[in-house]
C-alpha cells in the first residue's frame, strides 16, 4: 500500500516571471501525477469488502464491548482468558501427549486435583426452605363411579389424585372434573368395586353368590334386583375368591330365592383424604427447589421427592412428587444433600467386607447295645452239632450278637467360599477421557 506523493510543485510556477519556460504547465506533468495518484489509489482498500494483506493494527476494545467494532486479536485473547479462568476443568478427547499449551493434566501435580480414573460429582448444598401443600382433606360421598365433595378443610382436588378411606379396599383414583374444578362439586371415579353384576340368593342375613357376570364385589355395595330389600348392603365376605363367588354378610336379613342382583359401591358423606402427586408452593423462603430433592416437614411422609417441575420453576408453583402424599400448608425443608469441592467417596475396586461364619461339628454318642436274633429266623446245619441253630433245634430262643460298646459318630462342617474382591469391580461401562485444567 502506498501513498500518492506529489512530483510536480504547481504553486511555485506561479511565482516565475511571464515568459519563463518553467511558467508553463506540461501535459507530461499532469500525467505523472494523474498516474502516480491512480497507483496510489489502486493500492488502497476499498470501503466494501477489503482484503488487507501484511499486518494491520487496529484499535483494541474493551472486552465488554458489544458493537461492530472489529476485534484484534489482543481483544480475542482477552476475552478467551476472561471465559478461561484458570481453575477450569474440562475434558479432553487428545491424547496426554497433545494437551494444549496453557492446560495440565489433572493427576495430582501442577496444583491440579488427581481425578484420573474417578468420577465427578457437583460440589454444593442444593437446599431450599419453603411453604407449601399437597392433596387435600374434605367431606364426600360416593355413589358407584361418582364423588361428591360437599366441603374442602384444606387442599386442593385434582385428576389423579387417590382418594383414601377405610372403607375403600381398592385403589380409588379420580379420572375427571364433574361440576368440581378443585373444590365443592362432583367428580368421576375409578374403583375396582364401583359395580358388580352377579346371581345369588340370601338367606338370613348370608348372600350366596354363584356366579359373577361383570364388576367385583365388595363391601359397602348396595345391592338391587328382584325383590332384594332396599338398602341392602354388603357388610364382608365369608368364603370364596375375594370379590367373587363365595358367601357374604348383608346388613339386612331377609329371604331371597336366586336372582340377578346388581352391586353398587356406595359411602355416606364422611371425611376423605386426598393424595396427590402435585406439591403446591406458595412461597420460598430461601434457596431454590430443584428436581431430585427430598421433602421432610410436618406431614409429609418420609422419602418423598420432587421428580419433575409443573409450573414452579424454583420458586413458588407446581411440582411433581415422587408419590401421592397430603398434607397442609406447612414449612418444607427441601435438599439433596451437601457435598464440599474437594471431597471424595467410593471406590472403582470390589471389596468383600470383613466378616465370619460359625460352624459347630456334631457329634452322636451312641450307648453299648446289643442286637438279638430269634432262633426261628435262622438256618443252618441242624442236630446242635455245631454250626448255626436250625429252626426248631433246642427250643428257640434269641441268639445274642456281640455288643458294639459305647462309639459317636463326628459330622465336620465346611463352609464354601465367601466370594472374592476385585480390582475395578465397581466400574460400570463407561469411556475414559483426560481431565484438564486451565493453568
Amino acid at each position: 500500500m502506498s501513498n500518492y506523493i506529489k512530483a510536480t510543485n504547481f504553486t511555485a510556477k506561479d511565482g516565475l516571471p511571464s515568459g519563463n519556460s518553467g511558467k508553463i504547465i506540461k501535459g507530461t506533468e499532469i500525467d505523472v501525477e494523474l498516474t502516480a495518484i491512480a497507483s496510489a489509489v489502486a493500492s488502497k482498500a476499498d470501503t466494501a469488502s477489503p482484503t488487507f494483506s501484511g499486518t494491520p493494527a487496529g484499535p483494541t476494545a474493551a472486552a465488554s464491548t458489544n458493537t461492530t467494532q472489529l476485534a484484534t486479536t489482543a481483544f480475542v485473547q482477552n476475552v478467551i482468558t476472561a471465559s478461561l479462568p484458570t481453575g477450569l476443568i474440562m475434558l479432553w478427547s487428545g491424547s496426554q501427549a497433545t494437551i494444549p499449551t496453557g492446560w495440565a493434566l489433572c493427576d495430582g501435580s501442577n496444583s491440579t486435583p488427581d481425578l484420573r480414573g474417578r468420577f465427578v460429582i457437583g460440589a454444593g448444598s442444593i437446599a431450599a426452605t419453603a411453604t407449601g401443600t399437597a392433596g387435600a382433606s374434605v367431606t364426600g360421598s360416593i355413589a358407584g363411579t361418582t364423588l361428591t365433595v360437599s366441603g374442602v378443610t384444606h387442599g386442593t382436588v385434582a385428576v389423579n389424585d387417590v382418594v383414601s378411606h377405610a372403607s375403600l379396599l381398592n385403589t380409588t383414583t379420580i379420572t375427571g372434573l364433574g361440576t368440581g374444578t378443585g373444590s365443592t362439586g362432583t367428580y368421576t371415579l375409578t374403583y375396582t368395586g364401583s359395580t358388580s353384576s352377579f346371581t345369588g340368593s340370601i338367606s338370613g342375613t348370608t348372600l350366596t353368590v354363584t356366579a359373577v357376570a361383570s364388576g367385583t364385589i365388595v363391601t359397602g355395595q348396595v345391592l338391587t334386583g328382584g325383590s332384594v330389600t332396599a338398602n341392602t348392603t354388603i357388610v364382608s365376605q365369608l368364603t370364596g375368591a375375594a370379590g367373587s363367588t363365595g358367601t357374604y354378610v348383608v346388613n339386612t336379613s331377609q329371604t331371597l330365592a336366586s336372582t340377578s342382583l346388581t352391586g353398587t359401591f356406595t359411602l355416606a358423606s364422611t371425611t376423605l383424604t386426598i393424595n396427590s402427586t402435585i406439591l403446591r408452593v406458595s412461597s420460598v423462603a430461601s434457596g431454590t427447589l430443584a428436581v431430585g430433592q427430598f421433602l421432610t416437614g410436618t406431614g409429609i411422609d418420609f422419602g418423598i421427592s420432587i421428580t419433575a417441575l409443573g409450573t414452579g420453576t424454583g420458586g413458588a408453583g407446581t411440582y411433581t412428587l415422587s408419590s401421592g402424599d397430603a398434607f397442609t400448608s406447612t414449612t418444607i425443608s427441601a435438599s439433596a444433600g451437601t457435598v464440599t469441592v474437594g471431597a471424595s467417596g467410593g471406590s472403582k475396586d470390589a471389596t468383600l467386607v470383613s466378616h465370619t461364619h460359625s460352624a459347630t461339628a456334631v457329634s452322636d454318642t451312641v450307648a453299648a447295645h446289643t442286637h438279638s436274633v430269634p432262633t426261628n429266623s435262622v438256618t443252618g446245619p441242624g442236630n446242635n452239632g455245631g454250626g448255626r441253630f436250625v429252626n426248631g433245634d433246642n427250643g428257640g430262643g434269641n441268639v445274642n450278637t456281640t455288643s458294639g460298646g459305647a462309639h459317636s459318630h463326628t459330622v465336620s462342617v465346611s463352609v464354601s467360599s465367601a466370594g472374592s474382591s476385585g480390582n475395578n469391580a465397581n466400574l460400570p461401562p463407561y469411556y475414559a477421557l483426560c481431565y484438564i485444567m486451565k493453568t
